[in-house]
């Protein structure tokens, strides 16, 4: 009887660091080292995390289940997906979510007979975003659904990292630890700028795993809540860098946006929409001219609080390809290696009004 794989999920909500605890993970993990695989889910069109990951670690399997979650509308993928990466024989699988999925429904689908005896979760991590945990708590409180995706994903955590600590205070700080513990007082927690953690404890079941016996599925015991600490892990002060991001394949006008409207997150297909108002529109840089990182930034500004994270990669007339990070008013650029013709960005928002928007979009092309 062949080993079971061991996985590790990462939760969180929109931009609370989901993907830069990722890359932090797999290169702690390749240099052990172990042979990690990813199954990455995006709301949007294009898998641009996952591409971030292929970019930097062209030797790890990466699969993409897009436009939609994995705990609903991709749920009946998710088995072949894994199923794929099972067949590369890695010895870890990281899966990391949208940041609108419930982790509760993945489980159920771990435990399922068609991934039972092929895997076991070792880690549930969720990623919480500091500075605006308590805003979108506050934000989404009419939204039964959504309250309670986000809480679902602290209450199956057995770790949980309270990230970009740098941009709130520490009374703030404070609250939101004191908030988690409500919801899940036994997960060993860690406060983090940049997410960086202490990444040991997290992959040592995974590496023990390669020398013993398979363990049925299930889900960790947190540790006691009296281990929450602070640890930062050794690596550098600066955000992770990013060499690059895929490019898309060949894009018409005709398709200049893409929606995914009424996110549900209901298992039955009879049941109507749930009251979740978070949607995902992806625009394309479907002309030759170069588009300005001004108008961009006055663009993204302007839709105002119902955007709630955008990223994709533009290329710019003096700085080249950039990939692009936008989440609670904060927008990074960073360089990419790879060039591109055309560039794409995926918006995630509230009650997105998609014409109005995609009337600005086409007015930054437009030359003055």
């Amino acid at each position: 009887m062949m080993n079971k794989v061991p996985v590790i999920l990462i939760s969180g909500f929109l931009g609370s660091g989901k993907t830069t605890l990722l890359l932090r993970l797999l290169a702690h993990a390749r240099q052990i080292p172990l042979r990690p695989a990813v199954l990455m889910n995006e709301m949007g069109e294009y898998d641009v995390d996952g591409a971030i990951i292929t970019e930097e670690m062209p030797d790890v399997s990466v699969e993409g289940l897009l436009e939609g979650c994995i705990c609903c509308s991709k749920r009946n993928e998710l088995a072949g997906a894994l199923h794929t990466l099972l067949s590369q024989d890695p010895d870890l699988i990281f899966m990391e979510t949208t940041g609108v999925a419930n982790p509760e429904q993945v489980l159920e689908e771990l435990r399922s007979p068609l991934l039972a005896d092929r895997l076991y979760l070792v880690h549930s991590i969720s990623v919480v975003d500091a500075e605006l945990f308590h805003e979108y708590n506050s934000r989404f409180t009419a939204d039964k659904e959504l309250v309670q995706t986000l809480h679902g994903q602290l209450r199956t955590a057995d770790f949980i990292v309270v990230n970009k600590t740098d941009a709130a205070s520490s009374r703030e700080v404070k609250r939101v630890v004191k908030s988690i513990r409500k919801l899940n007082d036994t997960a060993k927690l860690q406060t983090a700028e940049y997410s960086r953690v202490d990444l040991g404890p997290l992959l040592e079941p995974a590496l023990a795993s390669v020398s013993v016996a398979a363990k049925p599925v299930q889900v960790s015991q947190p540790a006691p809540a009296a281990q929450a600490q602070r640890t930062d892990a050794t690596a550098s002060d600066d955000p992770i860098s990013v060499k690059g991001i895929g490019q898309p394949g060949s894009i018409s006008r005709s398709t200049a946006f893409k929606v995914i409207s009424g996110h549900s997150h209901s298992h039955d297909p009879n049941q109507p929409h749930s009251f979740s108002r978070l949607e995902s529109l992806t625009l394309h840089q479907y002309t030759l001219q170069s588009l300005e990182k001004e108008r961009l930034e006055s663009f993204l500004t302007g839709i105002g609080s119902s955007l709630l994270r955008a990223k994709g990669y533009c290329v710019l007339p003096h700085e080249g390809t950039m990939l692009l990070q936008y989440s609670g008013s904060h927008l990074e650029w960073q360089p990419t290696a790879l060039p591109v013709s055309q560039g794409y960005v995926t918006l995630i928002g509230e009650q997105l009004d998609k014409a109005s928007i995609t009337d600005q979009w086409e007015q930054c092309f437009i030359s003055l």
